[in-house]
This record gives structure tokens, C-alpha cells and sequence, in this order.
């Protein structure tokens, strides 16, 4: 016979010892392990922002909610993980909308407007606003078995190039390589020849000549070292990465979880945004002092050469081959889902 066993033998122990038994496999029932899949290492502005979530996360819960990441593609592919989410591979994972141009059509519409808010906070406003005001937008993701619990956003966009560009003209008949088919398209108004590269390619096509420039965001471009390649920086910070990048959560599993546990990730919401907001204005500070102390050529846009850019013909074009595309898919009203998108984000811009 143990001790344990021997000191439940009175009433007034045995009862204590019943609590103490009912409040631990309570404290164990409220235990939560989730895991997380995504495309990034955890260290880079990507992986801090993740990381913070997942901090953020454990704090609202007292400890009770444990996430264990799986950095770098380790479980899946970035193009995977919508449906490893949806089919329970992953708890939670990393959604690139750009992966998904057909199960989230309506969300890639967000590519259709490249003049944006320029502080974080903005930025924040602008994602929460779009799904409140578009609510199309999460029943997409509903649609593929899952529900958003949290949103962030990255740099904006800059040219790398490998001759000086001091403003928008001096891009006319480089070679320049963007990922999204609606900015090869504004390259291609704006006179430059658009070329369409694997990322893992740009580097070397820099070096070789194979291309002139690359057109992504800032951050990407510091990480990847390709201002190394093409040490002509034009940096427009209010042509705003409009794609956020989401964290999702399979809808099972979260409907599964306690309302405590649902409060939790709300909590996390806010505090992790909060937090990587410092994190994104030091990044963008910290990546052009770099740039400068290597002796990188950096020119800011001017307002004139944004509003040129983001004014093209070819913005307009992009939103009617959308709208072409989203009814021949068999969303009804296309047309008022990109008027809530230009309000949320003009109101945004302005605010």
C-alpha cells in the first residue's frame, strides 16, 4: 500500500484527495497542443511575426494552449497547406492567398490595388476592416474548412536593379521580374519587359544578366541578398505588400476548443499585432541602413512617380480581367466586392 493511498483513508482526506484528483485532470483536460505548418524559418521578419502569435497565444492562455511549429516547409510545401489544414494534417498554418488563385479567388483580389496604407497600424485596420466589410472573403476560407486567427502584413514593395533607377522611366526596357501576374502586367504599362522567374532563380539571373531587376517587397529582397545582385534600390513605401499573409485554423479543431481557449487567440490577435508593429517599422529602418552602410544606391519614389505607377491603364485592365475570371467562376457580383475593397482601402490610406 503507498502513502497516496493510505492518507485518503479518512473523510476529510479522501475528499481532499478527490478534489485534487478532479482539478488535475481538469488542469490536463485544459491543456491544448496544436500544431503549426508553414513555409518560413523562424528567423526572418516572417518567422518573428509567427513566433510572436504563437507567444502571444500561450501567454492569454496561462500556458495552456502549446503550439508546436513546424519551421521551413517540414511537415508541407507553402502550396499545401490550405488543404493539409482543411484535411487535418496541420492545426494551424501559413496561407499565401498568392498560393491559391482558384479555392481563394475572392482573396487575390487584394492584388488589384497597389497604393495602400504606409504605417502598420493602417495596414492592421485595413485587413480587419476588408473582412468585416467583405464578409465573402472569410466565407471563402470557411468554404475550405477553416476560419483566420491571424493576419500580417510585410514591407512594401521596391525595385532591385542593376543599372540606376531614379524614377519610373528609367525602367523602360529593363528586364524585370515580378511574382504576381497583376504587377507583370503594371511592368509591362509602366514600359518595362516583364519576365516571370522562380524565386530560387532571381539571384543568379541577376548575376548573369538573365534580368535587369526584380520588383518585390523590401524585405524579401534584403533577405535573399539580391540588393547585393542589383545594388540600385527604388524603394516606393507606399506601394504596400496588399496580400496579408494569414494564419489559419482547421474548423473542427477550433470549434473543439473551450470558449476560454477561443478568447485566448482573440487576445493573441491583438497583443501579436501590437508587438510586430515595433517589428516591421525597424525592419524597413534596419534593411535601408544596411543597404546605405554597403553602399547600395537607395532612391526613394516620388509622390509623383507613385501616383503615375498606381494610376496605370493597366490597374484598371487587371480589375476587369478579375471580375471576367471571378463570374466565369460563378461569383455573382464581382464588381461590389472590389468597391469594398477600394473603400476600406482608400479610407485607410486617408485615415
Amino acid at each position: 500500500m503507498t502513502i497516496s493511498t493510505r492518507v485518503c483513508f479518512t473523510a476529510p482526506a479522501l475528499a481532499a484527495c478527490v478534489a485534487l484528483a478532479i482539478g488535475t485532470t481538469g488542469a490536463a483536460a485544459q491543456s491544448v497542443t496544436l500544431s503549426f505548418a508553414t513555409n518560413t524559418a523562424p528567423n526572418n521578419m516572417r518567422g518573428e511575426a509567427e513566433t510572436i502569435f504563437i507567444e502571444e497565444l500561450q501567454k492569454a492562455s496561462n500556458g495552456e494552449i502549446n503550439v508546436v511549429p513546424y519551421w521551413g516547409s517540414s511537415l508541407m510545401e507553402g502550396a499545401e497547406i490550405l488543404g493539409g489544414v482543411r484535411d487535418g494534417v496541420a492545426d494551424m498554418g501559413f496561407i499565401n492567398i498568392n498560393y491559391y488563385p482558384n479555392q481563394l479567388l475572392l482573396n487575390s483580389a487584394y492584388n488589384l490595388f497597389p497604393k495602400g496604407p504606409s504605417t502598420y497600424e493602417n495596414i492592421s485596420w485595413a485587413f480587419d476592416q476588408m473582412y468585416e466589410q467583405v464578409p465573402e472573403l472569410s466565407e471563402e476560407f470557411a468554404g475550405q474548412g477553416q476560419r483566420i486567427v491571424y493576419k500580417y502584413g510585410v514591407t512594401p514593395y521596391a525595385g532591385a536593379f542593376k543599372s540606376p533607377v531614379t524614377k519610373l522611366d528609367d525602367m523602360k526596357n529593363l528586364r524585370v521580374r515580378a511574382a504576381s501576374r497583376w504587377y507583370l502586367n503594371m511592368l509591362d504599362g509602366a514600359g518595362a519587359t516583364p519576365v516571370s522567374m522562380p524565386w530560387g532563380d532571381v539571384y543568379q539571373g541577376l548575376q548573369t544578366g538573365a534580368i535587369d531587376g526584380v520588383f518585390t517587397n523590401i524585405d524579401g529582397i534584403h533577405r535573399a541578398s539580391l540588393d547585393e545582385a542589383a545594388q540600385n534600390i527604388f524603394f516606393m513605401p507606399d506601394l504596400w505588400l496588399a496580400i496579408p499573409f494569414i494564419i489559419t485554423m482547421n474548423e473542427d479543431k477550433y470549434q473543439a476548443l473551450s470558449d476560454e481557449h477561443k478568447e485566448a487567440f482573440a487576445k493573441a490577435d491583438a497583443a501579436a499585432r501590437e508587438r510586430f508593429s515595433a517589428v516591421w517599422d525597424s525592419t524597413i529602418a534596419d534593411i535601408l541602413k544596411a543597404q546605405e552602410d554597403a553602399g547600395y544606391t537607395i532612391v526613394m519614389a516620388s509622390p509623383e512617380d507613385v501616383e503615375a505607377f498606381t494610376t496605370l491603364p493597366d490597374v484598371q485592365k487587371n480589375q476587369e480581367i478579375w471580375s471576367e475570371e471571378a463570374k466565369a467562376a460563378g461569383v455573382e457580383n464581382p464588381e461590389k466586392i472590389l468597391e469594398g475593397f477600394d473603400s476600406v482601402i482608400s479610407e485607410a490610406v486617408n485615415r
